[in-house]
């Protein structure tokens, strides 16, 4: 809704869904951010369906969860690579290596890491 020169929406909806709550709880991580990611999403998605700015069109959606779910895990792998983008870790040193396994890589612990959710793998 239009109000002075801004726009002020209240957005809700249940928690009934897996897509509910994922929605639900990464816009609640976003905090102030979350105008200018909707705006940005908007935008990326008329860009890609001009069709939708047609007042005559009627637009129709469809969640594909599998699909929303890896495309989830791609932005949070994708966000924790960024986090620790140009940071140096120090191995430990490891007294005896034939015995001692060699901590995994960082992309192999992310894949670990996103694999132990629960909430990825019920999809």
């Amino acid at each position: 809704m239009k109000s002075g020169n801004t726009y002020r929406f209240t957005l809700s909806w249940p928690m009934e869904t897996e897509e509910q709550v994922i929605a639900g709880e990464f816009l609640s991580k976003l905090g102030y951010k979350k105008s200018k990611f909707i705006i940005q999403l908007i935008c990326d998605y008329i860009t890609a369906h001009p069709e939708a700015m047609n007042p005559k069109e009627t637009l129709k959606f469809i969640v594909n969860s599998t699909s929303l779910g890896v495309t989830l895990t791609e932005m949070i792998k994708s966000m924790i690579q960024s986090e620790f983008a140009g940071k140096m870790f120090v191995q430990p040193q490891i007294e005896n290596p034939a015995t001692e396994e060699v901590a995994p890589a960082v992309d192999e612990s992310i894949e670990d890491m996103l694999g132990n959710l629960d909430m990825w793998n019920n999809q």
